[in-house]
């Protein structure tokens, strides 16, 4: 599990599961990395001190292969040191593809469309410009907990629409060979989120998001199904469709779980539930963060209940084990932080620079992954079509009051020449790394042209092939439509506005 990663370890979607390129069965066990503070700059980076984290994980011995990341500013930052070194010590990274400030927020207070701004795309698609070359970045977060009260829900086709066009994106990268894979993009949903009044269980609405997240206007699939398996294995280009527009807007769907709060079989009946309502899903699902507050941990047993609320981690064999099937992995939150009540580690908040101590908690962890050593890897399931969106609006005008959320049409399609210059911030301002010279996040993008005019040259050609590309597309998906004819409402869908 420490060997360096390669290219040849790169991680790829291909229907439920995780994929490295040789064919084997990856599984996520993961663990959340630390916040780190701020500076007067923005998010404090200090590739050695990050570097540390994982290498004192590595010298406890715990089995792990993924962090999570959560503060990151890639416009601003050369990750390269860090990531790079990750990969050196056998570690994946699932990194943000949002911001908590600036053009990279995606607002949930906002109804669609007024949530997704070209500010947001140009933020994404740079970020991704500096970690797609990098081969043990596994998978990128486009929304984390969006939609998780009834007025937040209105937010939800923003994030539908930013990872289709995201995908659009390195559908383009991919096919200019200016890079030469795709990474999975992951959704982050609340497991205890609000919709359609309190007779809704949370599984269903689990349930529910899933379906609005991975359905597809055409019903073929995830991508994969469409090229390939040998080459799509190769290139892990899942977002690949015949109809780039009826693709399903994410790879990955992750839950944020907070269950599992005793040390008796009582925490099992919660995985179960979800477990069950899941196992139709056609893309990956992972614990994007996975347990219980200290201060909920046996609360209600006071013969098991220890002061500091130390979870036992029995889950682990659970999800690992029994509901293998429908489970890629997961993240346990948290080394530190989410206000102390989730950590493993003691003595902080992280201070960026130095390492902090492991608890019995930690311990409890540890011993939960070593028993997982013997375990085999899931069975490969056949490829799932995901539900058709026609299907899933139904559930939702049945459920939630009539509410309408596909507007997919109606929402900004932002593409290949949205993408700002190497050193131009989305507020046209020169970006500084921390050092005070301009940002190279994006230099292999650029395939490392050094030179401003070719730089603008390149950028016209492909504003050029750009303009192109999407008419041609926007003109064949017409005809196409006039050819199912206008009785088909698979393909139509009412905006939030006609709500």
């Amino acid at each position: 599990m420490n060997r360096p990663i390669t290219a040849e370890d790169t991680v790829v979607v291909r229907g439920k599961h995780l994929f490295k390129r040789d064919g084997s069965i990856f599984t996520i066990r993961g663990v959340a990395f630390p916040t780190p503070p701020e500076d007067d700059v923005g998010v404090f980076y200090n590739a050695s001190a990050w570097l540390d984290i994982l290498k004192q994980l590595r010298e406890l011995d715990l089995q792990f292969n993924t962090v999570r990341l959560y503060r990151m500013d890639p416009l601003k930052v050369d990750y390269s040191e860090f990531i790079e070194g990750a990969a050196e010590l056998g570690v994946y990274i699932i990194v943000p593809l949002t911001a908590a400030s600036g053009g990279g927020v995606l607002d949930r207070t906002l109804p669609a469309p007024k949530c997704y701004k070209k500010s947001l795309f140009n933020y994404g698609a740079n970020a991704l410009t500096q970690y797609l070359k990098y081969p043990n970045v596994l998978g990128g977060v486009v929304g984390n907990e969006v939609m998780n009260d009834e007025a937040s829900w209105l937010a939800a086709p923003c994030v539908r629409s930013y990872a289709r066009n995201l995908k659009l994106f390195m559908d383009q990268l991919v096919q200019e060979k200016i890079v030469h894979r795709t990474l999975p993009l992951i959704y982050a949903a609340q497991d205890s989120s609000v919709l359609g009044g309190a007779e809704m269980d949370s599984d269903t609405i689990v349930k529910l998001t899933a379906d609005y997240l991975t359905c597809g206007e055409t019903g073929k699939g995830t991508i994969v199904a469409d090229v390939a398996g040998d080459e799509a294995m190769t290139h892990g280009m899942q977002h690949f469709s015949e109809n780039r527009f009826g693709m399903s807007p994410i790879d990955i769907f992750g839950i944020n779980i907070e269950s599992w709060c005793s040390s008796n079989a009582d925490g099992l009946v919660t995985y179960l539930s979800l477990w069950k309502a899941l196992q139709a899903i056609s893309v990956p699902v992972i614990f994007s963060e996975m347990g219980c507050p200290h201060q909920l941990f046996d609360r209600d047993d006071p013969l098991h209940r220890n002061v500091e609320g130390t979870r036992d981690w029995a889950q682990v064999q659970y999800v690992m084990n029994e509901m293998r099937d429908t489970w890629a992995g997961f993240i346990a939150y948290t080394y530190d932080g989410g206000g102390n009540d989730f950590n493993m580690f003691t003595g902080g908040p992280w201070d960026g620079r130095n390492v902090l101590q492991p608890s019995q908690d930690f311990w409890n962890f540890k011993e939960q992954l070593d028993k997982l050593e013997n375990v085999p890897p899931p069975e490969v399931q056949d490829i799932a079509l995901p539900r058709r969106c026609s299907a899933v609006q139904a559930d939702f005008i049945s459920c939630c009051g009539g509410l309408r959320l596909f507007n997919d049409d109606k929402m900004q399609t932002f593409g290949f020449s949205a993408v700002l210059p190497v050193d131009v911030e989305v507020n046209d301002s020169i970006q500084q790394t921390q050092d005070g010279s301009p940002s190279e996040i994006t230099k292999s993008f650029y395939t490392e042209i050094s030179s401003a005019g070719l730089v603008l040259v390149l950028f016209s050609v492909l504003y050029t092939i750009q303009k192109w590309y999407v008419s041609s597309k926007l003109s064949s998906l017409r005809e196409r439509s006039k050819l199912r004819g206008a009785g088909n409402t698979n393909t139509k869908y009412m905006s939030i506005e006609e709500t």
